[in-house]
């Protein structure tokens, strides 16, 4: 009794992993099919992923491009207020060069930079749709292919970026992806 029982308990790991095993049958012969939780995704190429605010770039030109491409392909436009004098906008650029925050934005964002120099520049452009003021930068504004806002940090959630993980950026940029239903 004791035999089959240790027999028993050898068996069970294998015995679990034979269920996690799909068998499709054919006549002739089983073949063993492993699961797929996900459903395979086409191929994306990856964008250019800015750094920096460049004082001297056409801020509403390279908005209206970003726009314009984002019509074409569906993909969302992150505007990213900022400056490089602000230290917690040169640590949002750190967080956003590494490599799954990169990922996230290079495959699924038209980004923009813009610089605001000290709040004396694009201002007139940051104000079709946040308070820099209320907000602080780095300001970020994500804009639906239809050009509605899809979410801001109006809350000045990433103007202490200092205290944000890299975790918790590209969390917030996937959260962004999958905006709630408006019904």
């Amino acid at each position: 009794m004791r035999s089959l029982r240790a027999l028993l308990v050898g068996l069970l790991p294998l015995l679990t992993l034979a269920a996690c095993v799909q068998v499709n049958g054919r006549a002739g012969g089983l073949a063993p099919r492993y699961s797929q939780p996900f459903v395979a995704v086409p191929s994306v190429s990856a964008g250019p992923v800015p750094t920096g605010y460049d004082p001297h770039a056409d801020a509403p030109a390279a908005v209206a491009a970003a726009q314009a491409a984002s019509r074409k392909d569906g993909r969302p436009v992150l505007v990213e207020f900022g400056a490089d004098w602000c230290a917690d906008c040169q640590v949002l650029a750190q967080r956003s060069a590494t490599p799954g925050a990169w990922l996230v934005l290079a495959r699924n964002y038209h980004l923009v930079t813009v610089d605001v120099g000290h709040f004396d520049r694009n201002s007139a452009l940051a104000a079709r749709w946040i308070d820099l003021k209320r907000s602080g930068i780095p300001a970020l504004v994500v804009l639906d292919p239809d050009g509605r806002v899809r979410a801001t940090t109006q809350d000045g959630s990433f103007a202490n970026a200092r205290s944000l993980s890299v975790d918790a950026l590209t969390n917030r940029l996937v959260d962004w992806l999958y905006p709630a239903s408006r019904s």
